[in-house]
């Protein structure tokens, strides 16, 4: 396989940030993964930026190698290639050109390991079954360690298990396509924005529920806590995305919820401190508050200079589907 890296032409591009992609193309073989980790080494991409593939399969461990790494970095996944366009040259700004491509077989793995994943309805996404061409006892044993992997694999890319049974009903011999509209709804392509995932934890003295999303703005975490000691509160993990500044600084910081029907003034009592490549909000919650949040729609939190301001940093409210029953459980708990 080989391994493209695109990068500001000018110096409007470098100003303005972005203009930066990778392409992944051709046959995938033994070893791809070092090699793909030794050139991310070599050409330090940002995170963030997105892999754009065109490759009709090749070797499955390799491919998942290659995937992870792209997970680790926080890449998108889109299927064709993107490329410069040499034809419109212009003096500030270089045009950039995407063509449709083929995602087959193991470069689905691949594909998978995108946070992000996108796909133009004139390429093409095929799956099929793992198997070997020659069976043995030797390749049947390799194949059932692989088939283990593969299920793991797609497991930590946070895909439905729905995805692998597709993957299964097509025999090793035949390619079975796969439209976007199927690719959505298996969530195997999220365009720019994931489901929110919930989940609780439990810890001695304190429990939470936990909501996280990807999007086109960053990774962001919303938590309503209670503990024994000090009751509710709620937390927000928001990906600084180089707003660093601004997030630490706005003077306007609100608790939205049921879209934004709902907005909770908690400048005063905010605790905000950089933690890694996120801001960390804190806000204690009276009882009241907790009730609303923990029946609401949706949860999230918004960052403004002033009331005036129409463009916010933070996390959009994202749908508490999947979590609404947990987030009960949690007042009812911190309510006795």
């Amino acid at each position: 396989m080989q391994f493209e890296y695109s990068e500001p032409q000018t110096d409007l591009e470098r100003a303005l940030g972005g203009y930066f992609s990778i392409n992944l193309f051709g046959k995938i073989i033994e070893g791809d993964d070092i090699k793909f980790r030794q050139f991310l080494e070599r050409s330090a991409p940002p995170p963030r930026i997105s892999v754009y593939l065109n490759s009709s399969g090749g070797d499955v461990e390799a491919a998942m190698g290659i995937g992870r790494l792209i997970r680790d970095a926080s890449f998108s996944t889109s299927v064709g290639t993107y490329t410069l366009d040499h034809q419109e040259v212009g003096e500030y700004l270089i045009p950039r050109k995407f063509t449709p491509g083929k995602c087959l077989s193991a470069a689905t793995l691949i594909f998978l390991g995108g946070r992000l994943r996108y796909f133009d309805p004139e390429s093409e996404f095929g799956v099929h079954q793992f198997s070997f061409k020659n069976p043995s006892p030797h390749n049947l044993e390799k194949s059932q360690r692989l088939s283990a992997a593969i299920a793991r694999y797609i497991e930590d890319m946070d895909i439905p298990a729905a995805f692998l049974e597709l993957s299964a009903m097509a025999s090793g011999h035949d390619l079975q396509l796969v439209t976007g509209d199927q690719l959505r709804a298996l969530k195997v392509v999220t365009d720019g924005e994931t489901p929110a995932a919930w989940g609780v934890e439990v810890h001695q003295d304190a429990m939470w529920v936990r909501g996280q999303r990807d999007s086109l703005f960053g990774h962001g975490k919303v938590m309503v806590i209670y503990a024994k000691s000090d009751g509710f509160s709620f937390a927000a993990l928001v990906e600084a995305m180089g707003h660093e500044r601004e997030l630490m600084t706005f003077g306007l910081v609100e608790i939205i919820a049921n879209g934004e029907d709902v907005r909770i003034d908690v400048t005063d009592r905010c605790l905000r401190s950089p933690t890694g490549i996120y801001i960390m909000f804190m806000i204690k919650l009276s009882d009241e508050e907790a009730k609303v949040l923990t029946d609401a729609t949706s949860i999230g939190i918004r960052v403004r200079a002033s009331e005036d301001a129409e463009i916010f940093l933070g996390i959009a409210a994202m749908s508490t589907e999947g979590g609404g029953s947990m987030l009960k459980g949690l007042y009812h708990i911190g309510s006795k």
